[in-house]
């Protein structure tokens, strides 16, 4: 038995992170090292992040016959560069809060002698000038002078007084900050595994599980080209990372199963009026593209076991994987890295729409087909129109061959403006029972771009949902091309030369019974 344990070797792993999969809620990393053995003995694993789940510790070498895996905690005995910059920064404010003291103890000393002297002025300045020894005017400004000093003086302290509170926040902060820092970072474990093999040279890959340690969002570039009818889309990643291990030229696959939704342009609503008194609770309608709950969908595929290479990505359902082209550099605690995922072009259908009843703005719109086999996720990006930025934007999940219609801005140069020409209020029904209200409204859109444009105009007329109130629509010009009598909506879609005008003529009355108030009426 002792002959055997002199034979037992100890083997410290150099190993280094080969590739990761980040989960919305943890990382899977892979560690890969070379190792040359003979005969049985031990693995060392050194340095690994101490947050690491000990029950996904895995280990394989293809020829080694391995034993019991064991995982132990310890600590850096050298702190990392992240530790000693949040140290850093402590003792910058800390230096800056002895420095503020110092200026407060020698505010305070100036304070005393001014006071000092201002107190027995008197008695110097009266007995001087009966003695002939000074001249009234050098007492006059050396009187001045003791006066504007301890007016400085109190200024000075009362602004010291202002900064200290918020210099203490501060360094509290950044006390919690670094001792945080510590206990992740430098709180390390350590995996030992026992193992038998004849001489020779393996390849050995350790993974591990190290929850809520890293984060990836889609984004997007949108670019919009309406004289070529397309939309260079431009997919990336915004992948950060905290699991006190720095990545070096490491293989990252993404996955994520979570939808994102925004409002772009205004959708039309019903227009619903109702009597105040009458109202028993208040309605609340859905924004259209209010964000929907998130779904947990199941996640398939990952990196070979075997050899740590990425597997392609599995599509099940909408829940994706995606391989970061090349490979990736991200030290723990950096900034969020723009990765690129997919540069594409998608053909696209473009045209201008304005609810003037929301917002007096046209909006350039466009639908767009996405014609390749890349399944796009919920995200957020920026939109421009050729080279010119023109705001941001939220994509739904777009899947091969779906479409979707996205806002690239508002356009200055499609004007739009609605007025109320005329609000007249009068008595109607049998011996004035009822209030009537006429309202008559004019909407004028006019196009200033050098080429025609194609543009969607909605228009909206109060609903009523309550047999009192009775909603007449008089006049409605020119003819429509679509009526939504649920929404109260009536649509155009003209076509507009250079230059031209597109004016529409709205008229309609309410009509409720006396002495009551509408909901929404105004």
């Amino acid at each position: 038995m002792i002959a055997l344990f002199l034979t037992v070797m100890s083997v410290t792993v150099a190993s280094k992170v080969d590739s990761v999969i980040v989960y919305p809620n943890q990382v899977l990393l892979v560690r890969t090292a070379w190792v040359n053995v003979s005969g049985p003995g031990e693995l060392v694993f050194e340095g690994l992040a101490g947050a690491l789940l000990d029950r996904t510790v895995r280990i394989r070498a293809a020829g080694l016959r391995l034993g019991e895996v064991q995982v132990k905690r310890g600590y850096l005995a050298e702190p990392t560069p992240e530790v000693k910059r949040l140290e850093r920064k402590v003792h910058e404010l800390e230096d800056s809060l002895k420095a503020l003291d110092d200026e407060a103890a020698v505010l305070k000393a100036q304070e005393e002698f001014l006071g000092s002297v201002k107190l027995g002025a008197p008695e110097i300045i009266a007995r001087e000038l009966q003695q002939g020894k000074v001249a009234p005017e050098s007492w006059r400004g050396a009187l001045a002078f003791v006066a504007g000093e301890l007016a400085r003086v109190k200024a000075r302290q009362l602004l010291l007084g202002r900064q200290r509170p918020e210099l203490e926040k501060r360094l509290a902060a950044a006390r919690q900050e670094y001792n945080d820092a510590r206990a992740a970072i430098e709180n390390r474990k350590q995996v030992k595994a026992g193992f038998e093999a004849e001489p020779g040279t393996y390849r050995v890959t350790l993974s591990y599980v190290i929850p809520n340690a890293a984060d990836w969002q889609p984004y997007y570039e949108l670019r919009a080209r309406p004289d070529q009818e397309q939309v260079e889309v431009a997919y990336f990643a915004k992948l950060a990372q905290r699991t006190g291990e720095d990545w070096e030229d490491v293989k990252v696959l993404l996955s994520t199963a979570r939808p994102l939704f925004d409002v772009t342009a205004p959708e039309p609503q019903p227009w619903e009026l109702t009597l105040v008194e009458e109202s028993a609770r208040p309605r609340f309608l859905a924004a259209p593209g209010a964000v929907a709950e998130s779904k947990e969908v199941a996640i398939t595929g990952g990196f070979d076991e075997e050899y740590g290479e990425a597997v392609m990505p599995v599509e099940t359902g909408i829940s994706l994987q995606y391989v970061i082209p090349g490979r990736v550099s991200l030290k723990s605690g950096e900034p969020a890295k723009k990765l690129a995922l997919k540069q594409t072009t998608m053909p696209a259908e473009f045209e201008y729409y304005t609810l003037p009843k929301a917002a007096a703005k046209a909006f350039l719109t466009g639908k767009l087909v996405n014609t390749s086999d890349f399944v796009f996720l919920a995200g957020s990006g920026n939109t421009y129109v050729a080279e010119e930025f023109t705001g941001t934007a939220y994509l739904p999940a777009v899947a091969p061959q779906e479409s979707l219609e996205l806002v690239f801005g508002v356009d200055d140069r499609v004007r739009v403006k609605r007025e109320l020409v005329k609000s007249f209020k009068s008595k109607g029904g049998l011996l004035g029972r009822s209030e009537r209200v006429q309202f008559v409204f004019q909407t004028t859109v006019e196009n200033y771009h050098p080429r025609p444009i194609a543009i969607r105009i909605v228009e909206q007329v109060p609903v009523s949902r309550q047999k009192e109130i009775k909603v007449t629509v008089t006049r409605v010009e020119p003819k429509f091309l679509e009526q939504d009598e649920a929404q109260g909506t009536y649509t155009w879609k003209p076509e507009l030369k250079t230059g031209a005008k597109f004016e529409i003529n709205l008229e309609f009355t309410v009509e409720y019974p006396a002495g009551r108030r509408v909901n929404g009426l105004y």
